[in-house]
């Protein structure tokens, strides 16, 4: 298994956004800001208890979760790893349009960081681990140990996925499934185009065509998605010592019936 184009999947996917104008920007960060709502509560309900987190987030993207943790008071300092360029010169960007400082936007696999830091909290939304599981054979083991070293010993795992059983199913026998989506007015994209297909290893692969607005160019990329029910994440990490709650989704997401959450904590050492 060999999937390098995961680590291709959003290059220049932000680069339109990066070119707005001041007040288109303004009005494009509102509407990160605001997507980001139930992230941001679940975080401060059943997460942050009295003292706020340093925190680090794979896959940050445009850094809106960080920087909306920030300007909720919850966010002692952080790093949000992304390997798209055009993704972190547009949260760069996002950063300094809010006056955010305690994140540091890092443009790096996150698995070739061989730091020391710790973090008392580690964020994969948006099913980020189920793209970086089938990069390669072992990048399933890399992924876990390289969060078990980084997490504070009470730190916590905050992961978003998606069961994709139903959908597997429905791609078996070479079936693929075509969908699309219209966005806000505010996004810099018009249209976006979807299908999926299976792989030979079981992965939904995704294809991805996203129409500009202001041109009608398009924007293409595919990710390959590695799919985890309940139980199986469950089985995963307490294989590397993580004891875990399952959580129901709520936000806007458009595969939202087959979505959940998970809060992941080091099982306590012996004394």
């Amino acid at each position: 298994m060999k999937n390098d184009v995961n680590l291709m999947s959003y290059e220049g996917v932000e680069s339109v956004q990066s070119a707005l104008s001041d007040e288109a920007f303004e009005e494009y960060c509102d509407k990160k800001l605001e997507s980001c709502t139930y992230d941001l509560e679940f975080i401060k309900d059943n997460i942050y208890l009295s003292h706020s987190l340093n925190t680090c987030e794979i896959g940050t993207g445009n850094g809106k979760l960080l920087f909306a943790m920030e300007q909720a008071g919850i966010l002692s300092g952080g790093v949000g790893y992304e390997v798209s360029k055009s993704r972190c010169e547009c949260a760069e960007r996002f950063k300094k349009f809010l006056g955010c400082s305690l994140s540091e936007i890092v443009n790096q696999n996150f698995l070739e960081d061989r730091s020391e830091r710790t973090f008392d909290l580690i964020i994969a939304v948006d099913i980020v681990i189920q793209i970086i599981s089938p990069l390669y054979d072992n990048a399933e083991e890399d992924m876990f140990t390289w969060i078990t070293e980084h997490l504070e010993d009470d730190g916590a795992l905050f992961l978003e996925l998606v069961d994709y059983s139903s959908t597997i199913e429905e791609l078996k026998g070479g079936q693929i499934i075509r969908t699309w989506e219209e966005f806000p007015k505010a996004d810099a994209y018009r249209y976006g185009l979807y299908s999926r297909r299976l792989d030979t290893d079981g992965n939904i692969v995704k294809d991805k065509i996203f129409i500009r607005r202001a041109d009608g160019e398009s924007w293409i990329s595919q990710n390959v998605v590695k799919s985890y029910t309940r139980n199986e994440i469950q089985d995963v990490l307490a294989k590397y010592g993580f004891t875990c709650e399952i959580y129901p989704y709520e936000g806007i997401n458009n595969e939202n019936k087959d979505y959940y959450r998970v809060i992941a904590r080091k099982k306590k050492r012996a004394v």
